[in-house]
């Protein structure tokens, strides 16, 4: 007992149950041994995949026996579980000094593990490619710009110790027609933690009709929100709505929302701080823009939609976000569309939040915006003051 705790003792980031359990079968597969061979190790830990071998001569380069003992390869998982520097040293120990090999490795069995495609792999690699720029030295650093690569590293480390790997996939109610798992995996883990888990459709044009009025129905007081559509040119491409959407003419959000591309790559760019021109969804109004946009003005938008529906802007460098081209076209023909709300609707649904501020006359959004209100009774709802304009039909019900 002395001498299993004098090897338990070092290692901080490994559960007594998750040591008693790799021990068991350590000595399972060496006969009792302390000591591994390379004919053990392949079988023994099969989420290596075809790198085993290389992987287990790696480690045991400066064992004198040549033999991989069980404490060198629990320092070294516990590292892989540990902060960004102490995995950063336990992926180099595992798959070497070539950035380049260690980043596929990495991909591969994260990849593999999760059952993604051949073409999964091809995109989720080039999108670390695109977002590492620095020296295999200064790993731990690229883990601070990118936390998607130290997740998926450190899901490897979990499953040598039997620890439910988190594949940091959400879960979606209906399979999307816009989004595949690269795609979830990089928007989810841009995303504030409390909505990482559960993803639920809003509104797909496909399953909902092409109308601005279903898009405004469907995603109006329903929390924060994904909006992700593929152009007539194909590409993919859409914003993260960090508040949601209220309609009416004024903006919404904070700096937690951000544009992204997904083809012809993966790509996600961050509000720069330089504004408070985040989601706007207005309509009907002579004075001000009339459609659903991020990040602009007039006309003058990185991503916008009209009410129309028949397109929409998409144009480089906006002071909001970081450079980008979504579209790469300044004016774009909507294809498909589909909006997701991460994580659970809001406590107060928006009705709730109209009905609120209707019984309160110095702060009535309904008085201060009769678009709210136009929006609440296309959706079926009631409203109870009289003060309010008629409501004209909506462009797409005309």
């Amino acid at each position: 007992m002395g001498a299993e705790n004098s090897k338990r003792k070092d290692l901080k980031n490994i559960s007594d149950e998750e040591y008693k359990k790799f021990m068991e079968n350590w000595k399972k597969a060496t006969n009792g041994k302390d000591k591994m061979t390379r004919e053990q190790f392949v079988p023994t830990f099969p989420i290596f995949g075809e790198g085993s071998a290389q992987c287990y001569y790696r480690m045991v380069n400066d064992e004198p026996s040549g033999l991989l003992p069980s404490k060198s390869l629990l320092r070294i998982i516990d590292g892989g579980l540990g902060h960004f520097d102490t995995l950063a040293n336990s992926l180099i120990l595992c798959f070497g000094k070539e950035k380049d090999v260690l980043m596929r490795s990495v991909v591969k069995i994260f990849c593999e593990a999760n059952k993604f495609t051949r073409e999964d792999q091809v995109r989720l690699y080039d999108y670390f490619e695109s977002e590492n720029t620095k020296p295999i030295e200064e790993l731990d650093h690229f883990f601070s710009t990118c936390p998607l690569f130290p997740y998926t590293a450190s899901f490897i480390y979990q499953r040598l110790v039997e620890r439910p790997g988190d594949s940091k996939m959400p879960t979606l109610n209906e399979k999307s027609q816009l989004m595949g798992n690269v795609d979830q995996l990089v928007l989810n883990s841009h995303l504030p933690f409390d909505r990482r888990k559960n993803w639920t459709l809003l509104y797909s044009n496909a399953k909902h009709g092409h109308s601005f009025s279903q898009l405004v129905k469907n995603i109006n007081g329903q929390g924060p929100c994904f909006i992700v559509m593929r152009s007539m040119r194909g590409r993919r491409f859409g914003f993260f709505a960090s508040h949601g959407f209220l309609a009416g003419p004024q903006y919404r959000g904070s700096a937690e929302c951000f544009l992204f591309q997904l083809a012809p790559k993966i790509g996600t760019f961050s509000a720069t701080g330089r504004t408070d021109n985040y989601v706007y969804l207005n309509y009907q109004q002579q004075q001000m823009p009339n459609g659903l946009g991020i990040g602009g003005y007039d006309n003058v938008w990185p991503f916008f939609i009209h009410e129309t529906f028949d397109g929409g802007l998409s144009q480089k460098n906006s002071s909001a976000f970081e450079p980008c081209y979504l579209a790469d076209e300044e004016h774009f023909q909507i294809k498909n569309i589909e909006a997701w709300r991460p994580g659970e609707k809001p406590q107060k649904t928006f009705e709730e939040m109209m009905v609120e501020a209707e019984r309160d006359p110095e702060r009535s959004i309904i008085d201060k915006d009769p678009e709210a209100r136009a929006v609440m009774e296309m959706a079926g709802k009631t409203m109870h003051s009289d003060a309010y304009r008629e409501k004209k039909p909506m462009l797409d019900e005309k």
